[in-house]
């Protein structure tokens, strides 16, 4: 959701010479991105003290002229500060205002889109409202075809993104995407690849085996490079609000995203190709991690064939079956 604020920047200031800071996960993401000049990785293990060593070392002769600050924590801001640039642009809020030299209200970061709310920080030194945010972009890398192949995976096959590192909140339930699975694959006979951390390996293994198709558990098995080949070459990607979905329809690939406790207002993955079930439930969005209630409503309102055929609106209106 970051792109679209660094090609907004780059629209603006076509001359300027645009370095991006991001630990070594997620630079990986921004590697083919043709906005940005330099990319600068830290290893986020070793703390900030890794972070600003990495600035000290590539800081521009002159010093750097604006250090945008797009998340919203304190330690962010302190980075921005120690960084020596002139100006100092991003949200306020959380006792972190002092470090900056240009603020935008705290209260608004949750007030849009997410994507549209990093392009407010560029009309801090345009002056000028944005009325158009481009969508994200992601490169996949070259070859990823080689990759999809060497995981042993065909032209066609289906992904499912059963994880959430936000908490229980965003995951629905594993027994549905089995039936889910199964449903997909006696329909298309598309092999069934699971994704995720090396801990939700359990997870994949578990949807695979109880819908009774056949499928690749990946969870664990991907770096990010591979994870972007796999996602790249899926006919649809399906998963909780989290960073494959985003990924995913970064690339322009069919995404359909499950919302439980957070806000397809806010956080929802853009793309040429996406769809979005949620519950409709008074008490959502909470944002809550765990559900006060243990069971979350939000998720068990949302049935198989709604994500099935949040699916299939994406495959073609012609396969479309009744609630």
């Amino acid at each position: 959701m970051a792109t679209p604020f660094l090609f907004g920047l780059r629209n603006l200031l076509p001359d300027l010479n645009i370095d991006v800071i991001g630990c070594m996960y997620v630079a990986d993401i921004f590697h083919r991105c043709s906005a940005i000049d330099r990319l600068l990785a830290y290893d986020k293990r070793r703390g900030i003290g890794a972070e600003i060593s990495v600035l000290r070392r590539n800081r521009p002769e002159n010093g750097w002229e604006i250090s945008f600050v797009l998340p919203r924590s304190f330690s962010s801001a302190l980075v921005s500060f120690l960084s020596g640039a002139k100006r100092r642009i991003g949200y306020g809020g959380d006792c972190r205002s002092f470090l900056l030299t240009d603020t935008l209200p705290g209260s608004d970061f949750q007030s849009e889109h997410l994507s549209h709310i990093y392009m407010r920080l560029i009309e801090k030194i345009n002056g000028k409202p944005i009325k158009e945010v481009p969508l994200p972009v992601v490169v996949p890398p070259n070859g990823w075809r080689e990759v999809v192949e060497r995981k042993g995976l065909s032209e066609e096959y289906v992904v499912l993104a059963p994880g959430a590192t936000y908490g229980s909140a965003k995951l629905w339930p594993p027994d549905r995407y089995a039936s889910l699975a199964s449903r997909i694959a006696d329909k298309f006979q598309f092999p069934i690849v699971t994704i995720g951390k090396l801990e939700e390996r359990s997870v994949g293994s578990h949807i695979i085996e109880s819908a009774g198709v056949e499928g690749r558990n990946l969870a664990g098995e991907c770096t990010i490079e591979e994870l972007l080949a796999v996602l790249r070459g899926a006919y649809v990607v399906i998963g909780n609000d989290s960073g494959p979905v985003h990924l995913s329809a970064a690339m322009g690939r069919p995404t359909v995203t499950i919302f439980g406790s957070s806000s397809p207002a806010w956080t929802a993955p853009r793309g040429t190709a996406t769809e979005i079930v949620k519950g409709e439930v008074e008490c959502a969005p909470c944002f809550n991690r765990e559900c006060p209630e243990k069971d979350p409503r939000c998720l068990l309102a949302i049935g198989v064939n709604d994500v099935y055929n949040a699916a299939l609106r994406l495959i073609g209106e012609d396969h479309i079956e009744k609630s």
